[in-house]
């Protein structure tokens, strides 16, 4: 399985707040079936990060269009991109 790194921002959208929840759920559904490896905002509030684990790009940003932030537009710039962890306790290695 590969790493898979989605940066993003966020759109100036009362929907973040109001569907919170239904990403939040999304992300622990992918934790629990071992697609999730963390995620979470920037200290800054204003973009975040999630790492997924997946067979390949398409299948990463299969989990990646499920989110519904993705799906009502509550992010912004993402960019999807195979990682390889080369030291730390993520390394294949």
């Amino acid at each position: 399985m590969a790493l898979f790194v989605l940066t993003y921002g966020y759109n100036d959208t009362p929907l973040r707040a109001e569907r919170r929840e239904d990403h939040l759920a999304h992300l622990n559904k992918l934790f629990e079936q071992g697609s999730l490896v963390a995620a979470g905002p920037y200290t800054d509030l204003t973009a975040g990060m999630i790492v997924l684990q997946a067979e390949d790009e398409t299948a990463a940003q299969a989990l990646v269009d499920q989110d519904p932030y993705t799906q009502l537009q509550v992010t912004k710039d993402r960019r999807l991109r195979e990682w390889r962890v080369t030291v730390g306790s993520l390394s294949s290695g």
